[in-house]
């Protein structure tokens, strides 16, 4: 069943229209028809309902067919145009067909025009076929053209004897000569001396070949994608090429960091062994399975974490789960069962991570340390005996001193004068306040530095109980932060304080009542300030610190100077300052 089909008529006489109309049904057209005389009408139709053919009287009152036919060609050229009339000649009809119009039938003759408007419609729609095919081919080539000359692939077309056809500007980029200086040559020109020869008409289609080319003595590599195409009787070859020169350069590049990479690992000393996050072991170097004496085959695929002694296995847990997070590194050292025994191994670890961050597996490089180990347990043995040792001298040293102490308090027992008892009294202060030091020094961690602030607090403990001072009636205010320093320093000033209080508790405060203040501070590294005062009774206002002839201040001057520090008096607020350096350890011979 033919398509319904749009038919415009042309006609000023009902009559006749009717009778096209008929001629067509008769025919066995599926139409539908609009009849008009007038140009405005015509042109609407034209536009707007756009038919498939136009059947045209030649002459009409308002009109006329041979300006319809010049409109129909205007606004739509492709539309059929046949006149229908009674009045026109062979001359008119054939200037006409000359014009454009598609054909003419007189209207005494309407049989003929079924006929006419079959062959009409068919020409009509063989030409717009035909049309829309040579829009594909030139849009379809425009597109080839457009991939030819855009594509940043080189493309190469040349006949079956290597000489160049054609190209794009890619392949000259490629090349790096003029187009013309490429069209005088041959594919093999370029191709590098050293590369194995090769014959193009032996190239099949859709192969795929890598050519090794010399391009201004640099050698680069050309993959193409060959197409072969027969044209008559001889044959071009179309080649689709992509440059492979860096990608080479890098292949060659990582297969010579991986040959070094294999041969570092493989003959270093060190143990290398890559294993996921459950243990299973994925790499091992010779020398990992050198150190446990087994074969890589037995390794691959086990897990490592049984060969680590059972008293570091919580450890080496919690390295693994360290592992998991930032920075990604731990170093640890345990020991593994060898085929020397358990053995000590240092391991620095890392965890590779993949592209998306992802925990792939760790790395891990370690060293048999065992010799280091021994060494160490050995100096660790030896200092402690050192240690106790140390302790022991100084608590030797304590006691001598209170053997001394205890000498003087029973030679003082003898003597019925209280000045000399007094003298006495102060002497074993002095050897007191220097064995304490020592007691605290065998009691505490350190044996080189001191807590100075509970040396003191004993010391004036020992001078109140020395001086019978009730705790209530004379109380001490000290201030001594978490200070902390060597014998060498502390020796001096702790006689220093003790010459201090011991003269303020003899002299101050007559009626037994009064208070004491002593600060001890950092003023910065290694540099401190002492501060004593007291709120007895005053000095006489003849004292001057540097013209005293007595022990005490003698003894202070002397302590003073051993501690490159110096000594300052405020009279009138009873305060001692001393500012003073930390002596530092001097090897004695």
């Amino acid at each position: 069943m033919e398509e319904e089909i749009k038919v415009l008529i042309l006609e000023d006489v009902p009559l006749d229209a009717e009778l096209i109309e008929r001629e067509l049904r008769k025919e066995g057209f599926d139409f539908v028809s609009h009849r008009v005389e007038s140009e405005d009408e015509y042109v609407k139709e034209v536009e707007k309902w756009q038919p498939n053919i136009i059947l045209a009287d030649h002459s009409l009152p308002q009109f006329d067919g041979v300006s319809a036919l010049h409109i129909a060609q205007e606004k739509s050229s492709h539309i059929p145009f046949i006149f229908v009339s009674g009045k026109i000649g062979e001359e008119f009809a054939v200037e006409m067909l000359k014009k454009g119009a598609t054909d003419y039938v007189l209207k005494h003759n309407l049989s003929k025009l079924g006929y006419a408007v079959r062959r009409a419609l068919k020409e009509a729609q063989e030409h717009l076929e035909k049309k829309k095919a040579q829009e594909a081919l030139l849009e379809s080539e425009k597109k080839y053209r457009a991939l030819f000359e855009k594509t940043t692939n080189p493309i190469l077309v040349f006949n079956d004897e290597g000489v160049f056809i054609n190209f794009n500007q890619a392949a000259v980029d490629f090349l790096e000569t003029k187009p013309s200086q490429i069209l005088k040559h041959k594919i093999y020109q370029f191709i590098a001396p050293e590369s194995e020869p090769f014959d193009i008409k032996e190239w099949s289609t859709g192969e795929i070949v890598e050519l090794p080319l010399k391009i201004n003595d640099e050698l680069k590599i050309l993959e193409l994608t060959i197409t072969p195409v027969k044209l008559g009787n001889s044959n071009i070859i179309f080649g689709t090429g992509r440059d492979l020169t860096k990608q080479k350069q890098m292949e060659n590049a990582l297969k010579e960091s991986e040959e070094k990479y294999r041969l570092l690992v493989e003959n270093q000393t060190d143990m290398v062994v890559k294993f996921d996050p459950d243990g299973k072991v994925l790499f091992a170097s010779p020398s990992y399975c050198e150190v446990l004496g087994r074969t890589e085959d037995s390794i691959i695929g086990s897990n490592f974490l049984p060969m680590v002694h059972q008293e570091e296995q919580e450890k080496t847990q919690r390295a693994l789960g360290k592992l998991r997070r930032p920075p990604y590194v731990v170093f640890l050292e345990h020991r593994m069962l060898t085929m020397n025994g358990w053995r000590w191994i240092a391991w620095a670890d890392k965890a590779i991570m993949d592209d998306e961050g992802n925990l792939e597996a760790f790395v891990g490089v370690g060293r048999d340390i065992t010799e280091r180990k021994l060494a160490e347990d050995r100096i660790m043995r030896s200092l402690k005996e050192k240690e106790l040792l140390l302790r022991e001298i100084h608590h030797r040293v304590k006691n001598n001193l209170q053997i001394i102490s205890t000498l003087l308090s029973l030679q003082s027992a003898q003597i019925d004068d209280q000045r000399v008892i007094d003298l006495y009294r102060e002497s074993q202060n002095r050897i007191l306040s220097i064995a304490l030091i020592h007691e605290n020094l065998y009691q505490s961690d350190d044996l080189t530095n001191i807590k100075f602030a509970t040396y003191v607090k004993n010391l004036i403990d020992d001078l109140f109980n020395s001086y019978g001072v009730d705790p209530e009636k004379i109380q001490i205010n000290m201030q001594i932060k978490d200070i902390i320093i060597s014998i060498e320093t502390a020796i001096p000033i702790g006689l220093i304080i003790n010459e201090l209080i011991s003269n303020t508790l003899k002299h101050a405060f007559p009626q037994g009542k009064g208070e004491i203040y002593l600060e001890l501070s950092a003023k910065n590294r290694d540099k401190y300030q002492l501060i004593v005062r007291d709120n007895g009774k005053p000095f006489p206002d003849n004292i001057k610190l540097n013209e005293t002839d007595t022990l005490g201040m003698k003894l202070i001057s002397n302590l003073v100077n051993q501690l490159d520090g110096t000594i300052t008096l405020n009279k009138d607020n009873k305060e001692f300052t001393i500012e003073f350096e930390e002596l530092k350890y001097k090897e004695r011979i």
